[in-house]
C-alpha cells in the first residue's frame, strides 16, 4: 500500500477484502438480484392476471350487452308487426263497413223510396193532370244592332277599353 499525496483521502477498501468476502458479498448480489426478479415476476403474474380477469369480465359484459340488445330488437320487431297486422285487420273491418254503407245509402235513394219518404213523411201527393198547366213562351230569335258611335274619341276609348280587357284590368 502506498501513500500519494496527490489523490484525496480516502482509501480502496477494497483491496483489503478476502476471497470469503467477495465471495459472501457476490452471493448476497446474486442472491439480491433474485428477490428483484422473483418480486417483478410476480408483480407481472398479479398485473397479467388482474388484466385478464378484468378483460374477461368487460367481455362478457360486451357479449351481454350484445345479446340484450339483439334480444330487445328482436321483441320490438315483433311488437311492430303486430301493432301492423292489427292495423291490417282494422282497416279491412273499415272498408267492409264502408262497402255495407255505401250499399245501405243506395238503396235508400230509389225511386220508390222517395216516393214513399215523400207521401208518407212529408204528405206529399202525385199530381194530377188537372193540375198540370202549361205555358207558352215565345221562342222566336230576336237581334238589337246598337247604334254605332262614329266619332273618334269613341273609337279611342273602345281601343284602351280592349286593351285594359286584354291586359286582365
Amino acid at each position: 500500500m502506498r501513500y500519494n499525496d496527490n489523490s484525496n483521502l480516502a482509501y480502496d477498501l477494497s483491496l483489503f477484502e478476502t476471497d470469503e468476502d467477495l465471495e459472501r458479498k457476490k452471493r448476497e448480489r446474486e442472491k439480491q438480484r433474485k428477490q428483484k426478479a422473483d418480486i417483478a415476476i410476480t408483480q407481472k403474474k398479479s398485473v397479467g392476471r388482474n388484466g385478464s380477469v378484468i378483460a374477461a369480465f368487460a367481455v362478457a359484459a360486451f357479449a351481454a350487452i350484445i345479446a340484450f340488445a339483439m334480444l330487445y330488437s328482436k321483441v320490438e320487431i315483433s311488437d311492430y308487426t303486430t301493432r301492423i297486422s292489427e292495423a291490417k285487420n282494422d282497416i279491412e273491418l273499415a272498408e267492409r263497413e264502408n262497402v255495407r254503407l255505401n250499399a245501405e245509402l243506395d238503396s235508400m235513394y230509389t225511386l220508390d223510396n222517395v216516393e214513399k219518404i215523400a207521401s208518407q213523411e212529408l204528405g206529399l201527393q202525385k199530381t194530377q193532370s188537372s193540375q198540370i198547366q202549361f205555358i207558352t213562351l215565345n221562342t222566336e230569335d230576336m237581334t238589337e244592332v246598337a247604334e254605332a258611335d262614329e266619332n273618334i274619341f269613341v273609337s279611342i276609348r273602345n281601343w284602351f277599353n280592349s286593351i285594359l280587357d286584354y291586359l286582365g284590368f
